[in-house]
Parts: C-alpha cells; structure tokens; sequence
C-alpha cells in the first residue's frame, strides 16, 4: 500500500487523522488535496500537543489551511499521543486504516511502515462495530462542544449504518474466517495484555516482533515472550540505526536478531513498523499499529502504557502472516545477526518534550465575533492576576488588526469579543517574560464552509436557484428549504442494521443525535455576568440551510463582517448573490410597475370585451397572488401545529418562519386597496398585499407571530414552546436564531406603526399589543442582545429595504423596538437572575 495514495478513494464526506507527530506540508500538499477532490470535506486532524507546538515554531513550513480547511487539536495524556489511525466515514460505507505511520513526508512516503485497512461498505458491515470502537476513542480526545467534535458529530449524523455504541470489546468475526480486533489503551489493561486474551490458550511456537523503538532493558520484549512460555522469538531490527539495546540483549540466545534491512524495498528506508506475530499450529495471531515494544505503548500484565495507541489484532491461517508481510525472506533463511556485529546502542535525539510542554498556549476557536481560549493549568495564575494577554496573527505570524474585549470572569474558557474585520491564523499568549508557542486558531465559519463545499445533485440543482440575478422574495423559498431538508436526510445515508425508521421530522432526528435543550434551557445558559455580549456563529451553518441565510442577509444588504479569504482556489469562490431589484432607491424600484401597461385606448368608459378580459387578468393575477401568498402561510402554521404534536421544532422551522416573514413583507403595500379598476390602475408584480383586509400583510404577520408566540392562557402552547436547539456549550445565542428573532421584531414593529396610503393609522389592538409582549418575553433576549449588533443590522437592512414600501418610518420602529426590549428584560428580570 502507498499511503499517500490512500486519501484519493471517493464515497467518504469526513476523515479523521490521529498522528503523534504532524508535518503540515505533507498533509496539506499530499493528504488534504486528494481529500477534498474526492469529496471529503469535512476533516480533522489529532497530533500529540507538544508535537503539534513544535511543529508551528517552524516558520518555512506553518500550514495555510489549519483551522479553516480542516481542524487540528492538540491531544494531551500522561505518556505520548502515539495512535496512527485514519477514520474515513461515508453515507453507506466506512474505513478505518491502522498504521505505524505518522502524519509526516517520511511516514506516507520514506519509512518501511505497517499498515492495516477495514472496509464498510452497504454489503459488509460486519467491521462496523470496529469503527464505531475508533470513533470513540477519538472522542476522548476532543472537547464537548469544540468545533472538532462538532465535526465528528456531523459525520456521525451523515453515516447512520455506524452502530450507536461501541462493543465492549471490539472484536469481530470476518466471513473470510479468523477475528479481527481494535486495540487501543484503556485504563484496565494494556494492549499488550488484551493481545495476550486475543490469542487465548493457542500454543505459541514462535514470536516475531519488530520495532524501531525497545526499552533501554528489553523488559518488554521479555515479558511479551514470558506470556507465552518462553517461545522462540525472532526479533527483527535494523541494524544501522543503531536503536536495539545490545548491551540488554541475552547471552542465552533467547532473541535471534534478523536484519529488517532484507525485507523486500525495506533496504534505503528507515523500518518504523512495529508488529507482533504468534505463531501456532492452528493459526497466526498478529498485532500491529502504532505501539512499539515497550512498557510505555504495551503496558504490564498489570497495569496499562503510559501512551496513547491504537492497534489491529488479526487472525490469520497458520505461516500466513510473515508470508503476507514480505518477512518470509528474512526469516526462512534462517540466518540470524551475529550480536557482535551489532552496531552499540546510540539513543535517537530526545525530543524537548518538557520544555514544549511548558510553552503550550492551549486552544483557541472563533465563533462569529466570539473567541474562546482554552488555557492551560500552567497559565491559570497569570489569568487570575490580569497579566496574561492574546495576541491573534495572520497567516505570517503578523499581528491581526482588531481588538479583544474580555467577557465575564470564566477562567475555563476565556471569552473574548473580537473587533476585527480579517479571521486570525494563530494565536500567541504573553505573560510577562513568558511567550507561549503559537496555536491555531479554529474558524467555525470557515470549517462550516468547507464542509458545504460539495453537495449531492438534489442540493446542486437546488442552490442553483439562488444564483438567479432576478431571485427575489417569494414562495419558492418555502420550496427550497424543503428540499434541501430532504436532501439533507437523504445523505444520512441507510440505518445501521437492526434500527428502525423513525417518523419524526428533522428537528427530532438530530435530538437523538445530539443534546438539544427546550428553548427556554438553552436561553437560560447563554448570560455573561458582564453583560458584554459576542455573537456565536451559525446552528444551520453546517448545513446547506446556511446558504437560505446568506440569501435572505443579501435580501437586506447584510454581509459577514469577517473576511476569511484564503491564498487563491478558483473552488472556493463565493457565488454571486446579486440581485438585479437592488439599487439606490430599492423601494422606488421596486414599487414601479411591473406588468406590461395599458394600452392607450383603454380609458373608455366603455370597455371593448378585450380589454374587459385584460382588466379581469390582472385581477385575477393579484386575487391568485393574494391567495397563493395567504395558502402558504396557512399550510405553515398548519404543517408546524401538526409537528409539534409530540415532536421538536428546530433550527431550520425558524428559517422557514423567517423567510415566510420576509416574503410577506417583501409583497406588502402601504395601500388599502390593490384591486385595479380599470387599466390605468398600476399592477405591481410583487405588492400584492394591502395594508387592510383579511389579506393584508398585517394581518398575516400576526398570523405568524401569533401561532408561534402568543400565549392562549394554557389553551394552546405558543409553538416556541416545542422548540429545541443544539447544546454546544457557546456562550452567546446562534447568530442564525438572533435573525430570526430581529426579523418577527421588525415585524411586529412595523404592524404597530403602519399607515395606509392616506396617512392614517391603524389602531393597536389589545390582542396585538399581547402579541408583541410574548413575543419579546418568549425569546428571552437580554436587552444587551435584543439591542445589540446581529439585530441592528437585520433592522438596518429591513428598513431599507421594507420600511418606504410600508409605509412606516425607519427612526419610529427602532424607538418602539427599544421600548418593548428594555419592557421585557425589566419583565424577565427575576427569572433570568
């Protein structure tokens, strides 16, 4: 197998890389490129902390894409990070590739390493349990809540034939015979000792071990062969690395040394496989992976390694193993080393392991304008004192522009509001003389992007419609987001075996997948003592819904502050979000008539029977345009009552509330009557809404906001009440959920301050007045956040582009949207305290 020709196999949408040490070039130039064109988009990496410090500090080869292409985590343990595993998980199939290899030039491409592949697929999901063992113990190394386990929590959700739990002891039965078992440490028992049950009362008649790596005094090497009766052991090394402890090895000639060098294309490479072979007459028994032959890696039979590894155990046909690893040469030879002409014992360079260890800055991500830092133990003084700062680089390891505004006094994480245009690289903490190693720093925006950045032909052909220069407000955005929820759900992919279809909606299948909370807990969750409040990125922004958002903000002139431009990739290219009704005057524009115009002999009293038909059409446009409009809004309300039947409500049924808003809006009128009564009469293709009647505009935003907020004194729960969101444990409420919630209060602002083409008022009703209490009481916003950025710039967008065609003034609805914010925190007061 060529390693780095391994990433190039499609089917899969997320990988997993766990690798003690990492070399960026040789992820980001052979792994991630062959990833990514085969449509694996969604990608992580896990190197031993220290390692992955030692890897920034080198500045001809820090990575460009960290952070923003794919995650990468610094994992910490009492001995060494050491797994060598690559998870690739997919709709319907699966594989899991165990190595000796690290993340490194040399380890895809130089050294003589050991690999080993399982494969899932719709017909062979015998290995499934042996996946879902390696995703968990990826897991332990990965935060609750942090981008990275988000992501792997994402690849979970979109490849259900993975079982939901792991065996206790992973190990399975293949069809082409034998056991295969996954190997890693735990706290019980070491690896060495888990292989030792593997083999079980197999009398063993010979060992084979190799590995670059022994203790100083070979206690491992003899307690591996003590476990099975003193058998004969073949050892094999490589005699001119001058790493096998001679001045340990016996006088009694319990080891034959065989020079790895005689494997076959073994002879100009550095041997770095390490594996085990117990060979009895009924069968071989081998144990390969990441651990070297030593107390560290294999543990006692008492106690488990210090290290972190991960391992394959494999069944195999009697002499079928060394004949499989190319070793038969070597060792059927028998011509062993003669142990005088061993080169002596020269240790490899010790790596600085304290010292990197002492530099660690912990771990940073970027969540819209929300940074949060996760500092070591080793920096808690300096937090406490007030010495300790955050400095944020580019690319170069330059100083980015922009502030960072501490919030609250958690210590676990750090939050800060970031005040800058241009999303950092890296991160670097100072304290005093102290000047910690650089971190990367993880960019949710820019991780969600690329996990959208291939899509099944259904979301293809569905996105498409929002690249039309001529895309405005309208029912088919309803279409849209329908369809890209069942696109959704389609690239979940089968259920694992034995799991039953469930008939919920959207919202409920991800509460089995992950934490969700009433709206109400996850609201309670989000206040910062301070009161200084960041936004936290998007909950649909792992999704193709995000890209709905991003429509619906260019709607309104909203864009994203943060500039996450990367070096040139003609595939990263943002679409054009034009829209060809947006101008200077986008009110005048769009309030001009929009059907062909009359003739000018149609101003007969008179009519021909011909221009009795064009008045009739245009009548009927505007009563079907009506209805079509009123149909919709009560097939919504209707579709979401009947959901919350027992079910959730989620994120996307709030981007379906707001975009049913918006297209209410975008088709009112500040006129009373829009029926023509003759040709002269201006027809208007989009406002086709009065601002009185059953089919008003007003009367539809109330019935919106009624059904989802209004409380009914216990008769009828306000639908936020089924609502439910993900827990991801982000200070803040989702930027996505506060624009939905600026869109209802614009909404119901602007019902409050309407006027028809007259100039007159409506009057406020009792029951609107209700409305608009539970509406600013049920979303539970503090005023800092009801008032502050998201929800400023969704009403600056609203009122230029709503507020003229309405005929409500912009200046009078952020003054009654103060009012009714400021009335409902003072309300909300003593249950949010």
């Amino acid at each position: 197998m060529k390693l780095f020709n391994y990433f190039a196999a499609g089917g899969f949408h997320t990988s997993i890389v766990t690798t003690f040490g990492v070399d960026f070039d040789a992820y980001e130039a052979i792994a991630l490129p062959r990833l990514r064109d085969a449509g694996c988009n969604n990608n992580v990496v896990v190197a031993d902390a220290r390692m992955l410090a030692q890897a920034l500090a080198d500045e001809a080869r820090r990575p460009k894409f960290a952070g923003r292409r794919y995650s990468v985590v610094g994992a910490h343990c009492a001995g060494v990070f050491h797994p060598k595993l690559t998870l690739q998980l997919g709709k319907a199939s699966g594989r899991l590739l165990v190595s000796s290899a690290n993340m490194t030039t040399a380890g895809l491409a130089g050294n003589l390493e050991v690999a080993g592949e399982v494969t899932v697929a719709e017909d062979a999901m015998q290995a499934a349990p042996l996946l879902r063992a390696a995703v968990d113990y990826i897991l332990k190394f990965l935060a609750p809540g942090s981008v990275a386990r988000r992501q792997v929590e994402w690849g979970l959700k979109r490849a259900r034939w993975l079982p939901a739990t792991a065996p206790a002891e992973a190990v399975v039965a293949l069809e082409a015979g034998g056991r295969l078992a996954f190997l890693a440490r735990d706290d019980t028992k070491g690896i060495g000792q888990r292989f030792a049950e593997f083999i079980g009362d197999r009398s063993v008649k010979r060992l084979v071990v190799a590995s670059p790596y022994w203790d100083h005094d070979l206690r491992t090497l003899r307690s591996v062969q003590g476990r099975f009766g003193g058998a004969n052991a073949a050892v094999l090394i490589q005699p001119q690395a001058a790493l096998y402890p001679v001045h340990a090895h016996p006088s009694s000639g319990a080891f034959a040394l065989f020079d790895m060098s005689k494997a076959p294309g073994a002879a100009s490479r550095f041997a770095h496989a390490k594996l085990v072979i117990a060979e009895a007459v009924d069968g071989d028994c081998v144990l390969f992976g990441s651990a070297n032959c030593t107390e560290a890696a294999l543990g006692t039979p008492a106690k488990a390694g210090v290290n972190e590894e991960a391992c394959l155990a494999r069944e195999l046909p009697a002499g079928e193993a060394v004949r499989l690893l190319g070793l038969d040469e070597v060792l059927l030879s028998g011509e062993g080393l003669d142990i005088s002409k061993v080169p002596g014992f020269k240790p490899a360079d010790d790596i600085p392991l304290s010292d990197l260890e002492a530099k660690l800055p912990g771990r940073f991500e970027l969540s819209g304008d929300l940074l949060r830092w996760w500092p070591p133990a080793s920096l808690a003084t300096a937090l406490v004192s007030g010495e300790g700062t955050v400095q944020l680089l580019d690319q170069l390891a330059e100083p980015v522009a922009g502030a960072l505004s501490r919030m609250g006094s958690q210590n676990n994480p750090v939050s800060y509001r970031f005040d800058g245009n241009v999303a950092p690289h890296f991160a670097q903490v100072r304290s005093g003389a102290f000047v910690s190693s650089l971190a990367v720093v993880v960019v949710e925006q820019a991780i969600h992007q690329t996990q959208r950045r291939a899509a099944g032909r259904g979301v293809e052909s569905a996105l498409d419609l929002l690249d039309d220069d001529e895309a405005s407000e309208g029912l088919w955005l309803l279409d849209l987001i329908q369809r890209l929820t069942e696109a959704e759900c389609e690239m979940r992919g089968p259920r694992s075996l034995g799991e039953k279809a469930p008939q919920q909606s959207a919202a409920a299948v991800q509460a089995q997948d992950s934490r969700v909370l009433p709206y109400d807990e996850f609201v309670a969750g989000r206040r910062v003592e301070n009161g200084s409040l960041a936004s936290s990125g998007s909950h649909l922004a792992s999704t193709h819904h995000e890209s709905v958002r991003s429509f619906l903000n260019a709607l309104i002139g909203k864009r994203a502050t943060l500039d996450i431009t990367e070096v040139s990739d003609e595939d990263d290219l943002t679409p054009n979000l034009g829209l060809g009704d947006e101008t200077s005057d986008g009110a005048a524009t769009t309030e001009s008539g929009d059907l062909p115009p009359p003739s000018p002999d149609a101003t007969t009293v008179n009519l021909t029977a011909d221009a009795k038909r064009q008045l009739e059409r245009r009548q009927r446009y505007v009563q079907d345009t009506q209805r079509s409009i009123v149909d919709g809004v009560e097939a919504f309300l209707k579709g979401l009552r009947e959901q919350a039947q027992g079910q959730l409500l989620g994120v996307v049924d709030l981007l379906r509330l707001r975009a049913l808003l918006v297209v209410v809006l975008g088709a009112g009128s500040r006129k009373t009557d829009l029926q023509p009564k003759d040709l002269n009469a201006e027809v208007h293709r989009r406002q086709v809404l009065p601002s009185g009647g059953e089919a008003s505009w007003r009367q539809l935003v109330g019935r919106l906001l009624y059904d989802f907020f209004r409380d009914r004194n216990g008769t009828r729960a306000p639908l936020i009440k089924g609502l439910r969101l993900e827990s991801n444990e982000v200070q803040g409420i989702p930027e996505d959920v506060l624009e939905c919630w600026a869109t209802c209060f614009w909404a119901i602002c602007a019902m409050r301050l309407d006027v028809n083409d007259a100039g007159a008022s409506f009057s406020v009703s009792n029951s609107e007045a209700a409305l608009a209490a539970d509406l600013y009481r049920f979303t539970r916003l503090l005023t800092q956040q009801s008032l502050g950025a998201v929800v400023h710039d969704v009403f600056a967008g609203m009122n230029r582009r709503y507020a003229e065609r309405l005929g409500v003034s912009a200046e009078r609805i952020e003054q009654v949207h103060r009012t009714l914010a400021e009335a409902a925190s003072v309300q909300a007061a003593p249950l949010l305290s």
